[in-house]
């Protein structure tokens, strides 16, 4: 099947100074990507349970979500909720963030890569820890 895309002219001029850009791979590539996303979305929304805490700030609350990593050592747990917002419980604090960039460029958490990591890959996100080495 063959299928026209739109690019916006300031994008277009951009990619023809670049004539060595298969466009037509990036362009499958990217859908792929989001095809990938949109199922782990699909699933994550089918293992939904509420979840009670208490949290120093605000008593007691609950949500709907499916937990996605758990520290017991540090007593962590992330959620993904049903809305696909991020909320991680570190004791009795609650975080929350809109998507999965503002996590992982939240620099508070950088020291928590398998926490990132594990929402990552329940959002079908790409990920990838960099190392100073």
């Amino acid at each position: 099947m063959k299928m026209t895309i739109y690019v916006p002219d300031d994008l277009a001029e951009v990619v023809k100074e670049h004539a060595d850009l298969n466009v037509s791979a990036v362009c499958q590539d990217a859908l792929r990507r989001e095809l990938v996303r949109r199922e782990e979305l699909a699933k994550l929304d089918k293992g939904m349970e509420r979840h009670v805490m208490f949290t120093e700030d605000r008593g007691q609350v609950a949500f709907v979500a499916k937990q996605v990593f758990y520290n017991d050592r540090y007593e962590i747990s992330a959620y993904i909720t049903r809305r696909h917002r991020i909320a991680v419980s570190v004791k009795d604090e609650l975080y929350e963030w809109d998507s999965f960039e503002d996590i992982a460029c939240d620099p508070n958490w950088a020291g928590s890569p398998g926490l990132v990591a594990a929402v990552a890959e329940a959002l079908g996100e790409e990920h990838v820890t960099e190392l100073d080495i």
